[in-house]
């Protein structure tokens, strides 16, 4: 949520009498939130692949490329989700689980306690997306500019205030065979409604600042990655076809790719230059047409 320089908002913090279980505001000892100019981030995202913004927000919020790159920390340089809303971003290369933090969600707030939630969910394959769990302690409504507390609520980006990211371990997800955790190519961040209907994944109750408007829900920055998958492309089907010779292979969306084609292994010849599909994989069907040897290969930059 974003306020009018001609806007005068004062706010009188109250902390809770006994701290709650979850890492505190940034700032403060045990708080895991992660700064942007971190050395720890090595890629941030590059477009996306959806955007459904939701209600109460005002066009000149709905630009998804305030998004790509690194987080500025700023109130302004955002796009906002609107109340409900979603957007899912793609990378340079896919998110791998290494150890710890994998990437961070960064938000706008303003203040330690005037934080707009969202859920989290990854996809290496751009169809099933899973969710990481949540916990909100936070006992009562907030209403449209009340608080809520960082040791109170856990796994939802927004936890921290603007130019902090929220970081998030893809260790903690349970193992499926519809998830490659070695290869995350989409993250979705879904605006939640804190107005106590949406549950966490304990069934409790989730508030944050409710209603909000011209720039209602969650307020995106940035997505930083941690952990960058480098490994080879893999090719997941290539042979002779009516048409060619059809090549398919493992591919990130955004990414540039090269087809290159040669009749001697020694020099090659660069075919198309193209972007990778939505989804997991990229194909094309090549010409076999005016030679009796060819060769095919794909380059990544």
């Amino acid at each position: 949520m974003n306020f009018s320089i001609s806007t005068l908002i004062l706010f009188l913090t109250v902390l809770p009498a006994v701290a709650g279980p979850y890492p505190p505001e940034a700032g403060s000892a045990g708080s895991t939130a992660i700064h942007k100019d971190s050395t720890l981030f090595i890629n941030w995202a590059i477009g996306n692949s959806s955007y459904v913004p939701g209600t109460d927000v005002d066009n000149i919020w709905k630009t998804p490329s305030k998004a790509y790159g690194k987080a500025e920390g700023t109130s302004m340089d955002i796009v906002c989700l609107g109340n409900g809303g979603s957007i899912t971003l793609y990378f340079l290369r896919p998110i791998r689980n290494g150890t710890g933090a994998d990437f961070a969600v960064f938000e706008n707030s303003f203040s330690d306690f005037f934080l707009e939630l969202a859920f989290v969910d990854v996809s290496s394959n751009g169809l099933n997306f899973f969710r990481f769990q949540t916990a909100s302690l936070t006992p009562s409504a907030v209403g449209a500019f009340g608080e809520v507390y960082p040791d109170e609520i856990d796994g939802f980006a927004g936890k921290y205030r603007q130019g902090f990211g929220t970081p998030f371990d893809l260790a903690t997800l349970p193992a499926s065979a519809l998830l490659d955790k070695q290869r995350i190519r989409y993250v979705r961040i879904i605006d939640l409604i804190g107005n106590g209907a949406t549950k966490d994944s304990s069934n409790r109750a989730i508030y944050d600042p409710t209603p909000t408007v011209g720039s209602g829900g969650f307020d995106l920055d940035a997505v930083g990655v941690i952990h960058q998958n480098e490994d080879a492309m893999r090719i997941v089907q290539s042979g002779l076809v009516p048409q060619g010779f059809l090549l398919a292979w493992e591919s990130n969306p955004g990414t540039t790719y090269k087809i290159e084609t040669s009749e001697n292994l020694k020099i090659w010849t660069t075919l198309e230059t193209l972007t990778g599909a939505t989804g997991a994989t990229t194909e094309r069907t090549l010409s076999r047409a005016g030679s009796t040897a060819r060769f095919w290969r794909v380059v990544r930059p």
